[in-house]
């Protein structure tokens, strides 16, 4: 009995620091975003490229894109911190609390935000303390008690046929698998084009060209977000043939008139093709040759 008794004792003061000290914490998180010190992307990093941003720097311009976003987490942050000040409303604060701690945890290993890890792995640590200090009180409402409607308050040809679920649920599973799987090969097939390849002949105006999802491609200049030109591309074992979606558009091979079918496509580039991993060389019509090496 005394060891219960000491027990108890121990588990109320965690219990009621760890309370305080979380809501303390959320707090200070929440007024950060909401005065502009967390979720702040530094003027250097607009002027990396993408795959040059580390983890870190990702994240923060991710979250500092959207104002509003960042402004709900930090109101929900605060709504948690308020709700588990108070011992009546500590198991609501503390599922609120867990749904954005578990997501923030999860956000600092996969983008490797070091300084934030530790803090973050404690919060969560005394969350999960606090969780299971009332777990029976949280199984008995979650999933021993009754389910808003019975089998009385349910029609009963809903009832007879029920247990359709069992047969539902894993057509619905094995289904989405098949179909977005289908649909990714068709639309997002990965071909010997598919990436970034940059002209090796600098006075080109096609300096380089992306090879993207559903057979499409944009030109870009390097290092410059403005599209020179975008459309799709179709090829055979040979074969090459680019045609523009864009009005304005420079035709490389030569002045084919559009095709009548397709009166919104232009052909921009064809020709022979031979392509390795690191080199594609289009033979371009009129002899012109077009050396292309893999960026990534």
């Amino acid at each position: 009995m005394a060891n219960t008794q000491s027990y108890k004792k121990i588990q109320f003061y965690l219990h009621t620091f760890f309370r305080y000290f979380i809501a303390t914490m959320m707090l200070s998180y929440a007024f950060s975003k909401l005065l502009g010190t967390q979720f702040v992307t530094q003027p250097s990093a607009y002027d990396k490229p993408v795959n040059l941003l580390s983890g870190f720097e990702l994240t923060w311009y991710y979250y500092s894109y959207s104002l509003w976003y960042g402004s709900t987490i930090a109101i929900a942050q605060i709504i948690s911190s308020v709700l588990l000040f108070f011992r009546r409303t500590t198991r609501l604060g503390i599922v609120l609390f867990l749904g954005i701690m578990v997501n923030i945890v999860m956000m600092d290993f996969a983008y490797d935000i070091e300084g934030a890890k530790g803090m973050a792995c404690a919060l969560l640590a005394m969350g999960l303390f606090i969780f299971f200090s009332e777990y029976p009180v949280f199984y008995k409402y979650f999933i021993e008690y009754p389910p808003l409607f019975s089998n009385e308050d349910r029609p009963q040809w809903i009832n007879k046929i029920s247990k359709i679920k069992w047969v539902y649920i894993p057509v619905v599973f094995i289904g989405f698998i098949v179909l977005i799987s289908s649909l990714k090969n068709k639309y997002m097939g990965i071909n010997q084009f598919y990436g970034t390849w940059k002209n090796i002949d600098k006075t080109s105006p096609i300096e380089r060209i992306s090879f993207q999802a559903a057979n499409t491609f944009v030109v870009n200049k390097e290092c410059n977000n403005v599209k020179i030109n975008e459309g799709e591309y179709t090829f055979t074992k040979d074969s090459l043939v680019l045609k523009s979606t864009m009005e304005d558009h420079k035709e490389v091979s030569q002045n084919d008139t559009p095709n009548s079918d397709d009166k919104k496509t232009h052909p921009f580039l064809k020709g022979k093709y031979t392509v390795d991993h690191n080199s594609l060389t289009i033979q371009a019509e009129g002899n012109k040759k077009v050396v292309f090496k893999r960026v990534r």
